[in-house]
């Protein structure tokens, strides 16, 4: 057995009271190390070991074996050793603990010595199996009883050291080829080699097997497995038919895992099945109890079948919460909403692209159709595993309600332009991309599709939405959405594009050509481009920034827009929209000053003829 299996992180479960000054501890391995594992690391000759089996009977015990018997040398209240056996070893025990210390396979003289507590039942074993107590002149070399020496005669040694109060403490292992026992003396304890050294920290018995969340995982997952203490995307939100999973792995102040035996409780909201464990089992309500080991799952489950659950569960250890997790779990579809995407084109580009509309990655698309559950949760079409998504076949036209110019209409698939599930396990856009098939121009308001659930069978209709359908853009207007705009202000200038009969054209490729846009005192701030596609209206929209990086010159202009596909094939003119723009102040022009002073001064001279009048009378 491998020394990082045996090495381990130990955990307190409970201290008790037994006799006077006794403590009963129970422990119990963490999922890191080796739970099958119940003897203490022999370890290569020479090395300086702790032993990281637990007595179960309130007392330490040390005993010395050789290299061919498992060591059963206990410790007591030990919370935590590390993996590594030379000079930087560290473990963390309680104060009113014991540490069992060994030593096997050395023919040397060698010695223990600690910075403070005490060590006391010294054994050594010169012959197979053999455990005997160290003799009076080969203990304690100071009186104090903080350093231990054995002779050369001794193949495994053991001790007990224990600290008596809390604090930080070095234990130090020295060998010695010197076959004098004098060697080591009251003067000089750390005569030879140091080969091993141990920091211990000592803790108050009330801070171990206490939770601490500092050392605890507890996330949202897709599957029973080991917490990692970060929810996994798309865990908070599971299709119908699937189950929400919470990893947890709960640890005290000293990363060690807390005990078994405890009550563990999880409890949620909305009646929604939990269980602890990796299924769901026979869990038949909202709360699941367990003395399992605090480092498993929690399985959630829709309470009816078919039904949308939000939930938010609770986990308690021993009564202290130590988790809460909010997730949904979507229910069938109840709801379907179609909504017109786009014109489509009665032309050569029949499936037309979406990208420049926002809907980046979708082609062919002329409706979305959005799935919703009875709680208005956004939902996937899946089978009844709750995973497998169902094929555009699952959605059918309803029957009559295509026509002469909408002909015929589905949902597409995913060569079609239907990518893959994303990470939310909804389809592009939380929607499903439908296509259209126009026999000629004009619009069918009766476009409805219908889809029936594969597990409850429940059939559900959408809203009858209009499709329409033009000709490809053959000429076009422009316009301003104001006739005179202040500086710093936003300007849209609008592209209406009509097919060849002059209805708004479909919302197809405006050209191959970029467009051209000429606009004085305007910044724009979109870019014209080429094929780029107008909108369900047949439009295209550009937007400006009143004003230049110089200012703004007040006055009246002309913008000029050119797509040169179109005026090209001389099926379209350039078109120039008219505009004003000004700074927005109130200053006043030295005409207006002058104005104002000629009128001033015929006022003036009206009401000097007039008093001149009144004076004549008198």
């Amino acid at each position: 057995m491998s020394k990082m299996t045996l090495r381990k992180r130990i955990s307190l479960v409970a201290i008790a009271g037994l006799g006077a000054g006794l403590l009963s501890v129970v422990t119990a391995v963490p999922a890191s190390a080796n739970s099958t594992d119940v003897t203490n690391h022999v370890g290569a000759a020479g090395e300086f070991n702790v032993a990281t089996k637990l007595s179960r009977t309130g007392a330490a015990s040390a005993v010395a074996a050789n290299l061919a018997t498992a060591n059963t040398s206990l410790s007591l209240g030990l919370v935590y050793k590390d993996y590594s056996s030379t000079t930087a070893q560290s473990a963390t025990m309680l104060s009113n603990g014991a540490l069992a210390l060994y030593t096997v396979g050395t023919a040397t003289t060698v010695s223990y010595v600690a910075s403070g507590g005490k060590f006391s039942s010294a054994k050594y074993a010169s012959t197979a199996n053999a455990s005997t107590d160290l003799t009076s002149t080969q203990g304690d070399v100071a009186g104090d009883q903080k350093s231990i020496y054995f002779s050369s005669a001794a193949t495994a040694v053991a001790a007990l050291w224990t600290p008596g109060a809390v604090g930080t403490y070095t234990l130090s292992y020295y060998t010695t080829a010197d076959t004098n026992t004098a060697a080591i003396t009251t003067t000089s304890r750390t005569t030879g080699t140091l080969s091993g050294r141990i920091t211990v920290t000592v803790v108050a018995a009330s801070v171990a097997g206490a939770y601490s969340s500092t050392y605890s995982a507890c996330n949202l997952a897709t599957s029973a497995t080991t917490a990692t203490g970060t929810d996994a995307s798309g865990a908070s939100a599971r299709n119908n038919g699937q189950y929400g999973y919470i990893n947890f792995d709960l640890r005290d102040a000293y990363n060690s895992a807390l005990s078994s035996g405890y009550p563990l409780v999880a409890s949620a909201t909305n009646g929604a099945i939990v269980n602890i464990g990796s299924s769901i089992g026979s869990a038949a309500g909202s709360t699941s109890v367990s003395v399992a080991a605090p480092s498993s799952s929690i399985v959630v489950a829709q309470p009816t079948a078919n039904a949308p659950v939000t939930t938010t569960v609770t986990l308690t250890y021993n009564g202290t919460v130590v988790c809460t997790k909010s997730l949904t779990i979507r229910g069938e579809i109840s709801k379907m909403v179609l909504t017109p995407l786009m014109t489509q084109s009665t032309g050569a580009g029949a499936r037309t692209v979406a990208t420049a509309l926002g809907y980046t990655g979708l082609s062919g698309g002329v409706f979305l159709l959005d799935t919703f559950d009875s709680a208005g949760n956004k939902v996937i079409p899946v089978g009844a595993d709750g995973s497998t998504v169902v094929s555009a076949g699952g959605f059918t036209a309803v029957s009559g309600s295509t026509d002469t110019i909408v002909s015929a209409y589905s949902i597409g698939t995913v060569a079609t332009g239907v990518a893959a599930t994303d990470s939310t396990g909804l389809w592009p856009l939380s929607s499903s991309l439908g296509l259209a098939t126009c026999a000629k121009a004009g619009s069918n308001s009766n476009v409805q599709i219908t889809y029936q659930n594969p597990v409850s069978g429940n059939i559900v209709t959408s809203n009858k939405a209009t499709i329409k359908c033009a000709g490809d853009p053959y000429s076009y207007t422009a316009s301003w959405d104001k006739a005179s705009y202040v500086q710093g202000e936003i300007a849209t200038l609008t592209v209406q594009f009509k097919d060849v009969a002059g209805n708004n054209a479909a919302s197809a490729t405006t050209g191959s050509t970029a467009a051209t846009i000429s606009a004085p005192q305007m910044t724009i701030t979109s870019t014209p481009g080429a094929s780029k596609a107008a909108d369900i209206n047949g439009q295209v929209k550009h937007t400006f920034t009143v004003g230049t990086s110089s200012g703004v010159v007040e006055g009246s202009y002309n913008a000029l827009v050119d797509y040169p596909t179109l005026t090209g094939a001389a099926t379209a003119t350039v078109q120039s929209v008219p505009y004003k723009v000004s700074t927005g102040t109130n200053a006043v022009s030295n005409a207006d000053v002058l104005k104002s002073i000629v009128a001033l001064i015929a006022s003036i001279n009206k009401q000097i003829q007039a008093l001149q009048k009144l004076i004549l009378k008198r």
